[in-house]
């Protein structure tokens, strides 16, 4: 981490050509907040390393997002289609607090499921109907995220 610290830092003072007060201040605190964001945790490094698999997934959870939307559409204007609302427990063993934000995220954008909570490796969602719920339990948004991450346990 210190390492990387000297590194940021020479390489903000050589591209600002400022060796004062304010610039070595400034160029430290950039230091210092690309260590913090670098840290053991993975926060950022996660995503980083996420950004080529990216391209795969977002294709992915637009189509279905637009799925998503047209399904409540059909249900809002058909009264025969079910709305059978409710709270389900999802299983989701996620390493990453990153990966399992990332799901919890893609749920919420999901028209008709919304992540209510998230208690360990068990997300709590609410889902307008028992397919969509199917759908989440059956694991293939997790396994989408899993493989965007690679964070299986």
């Amino acid at each position: 981490m210190l390492s990387l610290f000297v590194v940021c830092l020479v390489f903000w003072l050589l591209l600002s050509g400022h060796g004062d007060v304010f610039h070595v201040t400034a160029g430290a605190a950039a230091a210092a907040l690309v260590v913090w964001l670098n840290r053991a945790d993975g926060t950022i490094g996660a995503v980083l390393q996420a950004l080529p698999r990216l391209a795969l997934h977002l294709p992915w959870l637009v189509a279905k997002i637009v799925r998503a939307n047209l399904d409540v559409a059909r249900r809002v204007l058909d009264p025969r289609l079910p709305i059978e609302p409710a709270v389900h427990r999802i299983h989701a063993p996620l390493r990453n607090d990153t990966a399992m934000t990332t799901l919890a995220n893609s749920i919420t954008l999901t028209p008709g499921t919304v992540t209510l909570d998230v208690e360990g490796e068990v997300l709590v969602v609410h889902a307008l109907t028992a397919s969509a719920a199917q759908e989440l339990a059956g694991g293939a948004m997790t396994a989408r995220v899993e493989r965007l991450f690679g964070t299986a346990r």
